[in-house]
């Protein structure tokens, strides 16, 4: 399994766990704040996965988009926090004195999972543009992430096609439907919708650890591309009866979750690579430890 890349795992969950004030992702810019309030615990948490063993670590700019910001009349450091969050990734890296790669976000624009929220495609392209117009040459991965919709992973991937980062697509199944995206969409089908746009390697992240064990198994069926996942720190029961669009994919998550310890997460992860997958990393709720596992694991 040497050629498993690991990631890092959740920093807005962390921060808070480490007493850090993370408002509200559905109402406020959630781990947006920490850049201009505790930038130092940012730095630290990158350090700490480092040191538990990433191959690459993930930028705090995951919830620095306009609508985010606009609900705190910030849409103006847009560019600010999107530079701070690529300095203290890159301060981590020269601190750490490792060969570790960094990667940016290309997030939801608007509240995460939520495919009813995705707003038209032009919008989309015009605020995601800014973003990868920052990010470029600045970072070596660029992750257009969680997405919802097959129509909100066009818009992304669309203003990166030319970047000199790697591209990467990973979509989210938050919620208990298996293999379904918020939107309603098989992922098997999402991912041939936008197979004419340049994605490096096709991920799935932000849901049940058994969901991704499952999807991987699909998408490995029809790529010939690096998959991988980065899940929650636990598995959900799944029922697929509600087949459309979801409007409560977190409450839908949350009723039939089952936490996780490190072992069981690395014990789903090894499924994950015996399913094809050679991107491990964690998503909201793992921290370094679940990390250091995996390390010893894979």
């Amino acid at each position: 399994m040497s050629n498993i890349i690991i990631g890092d795992g959740a920093l807005g969950t962390e921060l808070r766990d480490r007493g850090v004030e993370v408002p509200s992702h559905t109402e406020s810019i959630w781990s947006a704040l920490a850049l201009t309030e505790d930038p130092g615990e940012i730095k630290q948490i990158h350090l700490d996965y480092i040191e538990a063993g990433s191959d690459f670590i993930t930028i705090n700019n995951y919830a620095v988009t306009q609508p985010l910001l606009e609900r705190v009349n910030r849409a103006d450091e847009l560019t600010d926090l999107t530079l701070k969050s690529i300095e203290l990734g890159k301060d981590a890296i020269k601190e750490s004195n490792e060969d570790i790669k960094l990667a940016g976000s290309l997030p939801p624009l608007e509240t995460s999972y939520r495919a009813d929220l995705v707003q038209d495609q032009d919008k989309m392209i015009e605020q995601y543009s800014k973003i990868a117009a920052i990010l470029e040459n600045e970072v070596d991965i660029i992750i257009c992430e969680t997405m919802s919709s097959s129509l909100e992973a066009k818009s992304a991937l669309a203003c990166v096609k030319d970047s000199s980062a790697e591209v990467w697509l990973s979509w989210t199944l938050m919620g208990n439907r298996m293999n379904l995206l918020p939107s309603g969409e098989n992922i098997v089908d999402a991912c041939n919708e936008i197979k004419d746009l340049r994605a490096d390697a096709y991920l799935v992240n932000c849901c049940g650890a058994n969901m991704i064990t499952e999807a991987l198994a699909s998408i490995y069926e029809i790529t010939s591309k690096p998959i991988g996942g980065y899940a929650n720190p636990e598995l959900v029961s799944t029922s697929n009866q509600n087949l459309g669009v979801s409007e409560q994919p977190e409450l839908d998550h949350r009723s039939t979750a089952t936490d996780i310890d490190e072992a069981r997460y690395a014990e789903e992860a090894i499924k994950w690579v015996e399913n094809g997958a050679s991107i491990i990393a964690g998503c909201c709720r793992t921290k370094p430890s679940y990390i250091k596992k995996l390390k010893e694991v894979l």
